[in-house]
């Protein structure tokens, strides 16, 4: 019996090892499995959806409406202070503000240069906004500006050499 008794000990000894290393693994797994997901999550959430700052590009009507509410244009434009590449960075800024993609256009004169606003619309595709009028206007190299928009023309030669979009 006294054999008996020993080979019980010993396989209750076993057990308790057994168990003990069966619970350590499975607290270790689920300690690791809990700081790999919130690592994990973190860094896909970052490189995944972004810094929590997502544009889009709107429909031709919501840019319409944009505009509309939009007060650029009321700015005073005011010589080497507040010119067209001001009118341009609000617009711009204040389109991504409402979570609008928009982008600064840079357009070159053979001596002068000028700045737009340009969206990049679901329906429409890509539209350029003057922004100290909120027209919607046509940017073409090799064409006047003033001309192909129905502007007066101005003192210098408005006829667009080239143009960059910057996103």
């Amino acid at each position: 019996m006294e054999w008996l008794k020993g080979v019980a000990i010993a396989l209750l000894g076993l057990i308790v090892i057994f168990g003990a290393g069966l619970a350590g693994y499975a607290f270790g797994q689920i300690a690791g499995y809990n700081s790999g997901y919130e690592l994990g999550y973190e860094q896909g959430s970052i490189h995944g959806a972004g810094s929590g700052y997502t544009l889009r590009n709107p429909t031709y009507s919501e840019l319409k409406r944009f505009l509309q509410e939009d007060e650029t244009d009321d700015n005073e434009y005011i010589e080497g202070v507040y010119t067209c590449t001001n009118f341009a960075s609000d617009l711009n800024n204040n389109a991504e503000e409402e979570g609008f993609r928009a982008a600064y256009v840079y357009m070159e004169y053979p001596d002068a240069a000028h700045s737009l606003a340009a969206f990049q619309t679901v329906d429409r595709g890509l539209v350029f906004i003057e922004p100290q009028s909120d027209d919607e206007v046509v940017v073409s190299e090799g064409t006047s500006f003033s001309e192909a928009n129905g502007y007066s023309k101005p003192s210098y030669d408005d006829t667009i050499t080239r143009f960059v979009v910057t996103w």
